[in-house]
């Protein structure tokens, strides 16, 4: 079954993802992974290799889940580009892995 982290709910300061950001240089490859691998850990959150041992339990990347959500509306995989329609999506798909 699948149990997601949760996600930021919003862009940390240091975001690749936040224009003008000073790690925005990453944007272009953390997207790529967001879409062909897996969900990004925040780097402001966890053991990250930016900040260390940042003391914060570990969260899913808003700028990165945000990516996601817009290709698989715009793919129609989910119905919305929101946390919404992702959690009903995996709920979906949770409720063919039980049966």
């Amino acid at each position: 079954m699948l149990k997601p982290l949760p996600v930021m709910k919003a862009n940390c300061p240091t975001c690749p993802f936040v224009p003008g950001s000073e790690f925005a240089y990453l944007a272009e490859y953390l997207t790529e992974c967001a879409l062909t691998q897996s969900s990004r850990i925040c780097h402001c959150t966890g053991n990250s290799a930016v900040k260390g041992e940042t003391g914060k339990p570990e969260r899913l990347c808003r700028g990165a889940r945000d990516v996601q959500l817009n290709m698989f509306a715009s793919a129609g995989y989910i119905s919305a580009p929101t946390d919404e329609a992702w959690d009903a999506k995996v709920a979906e798909i949770n409720s063919k892995v039980k049966s």
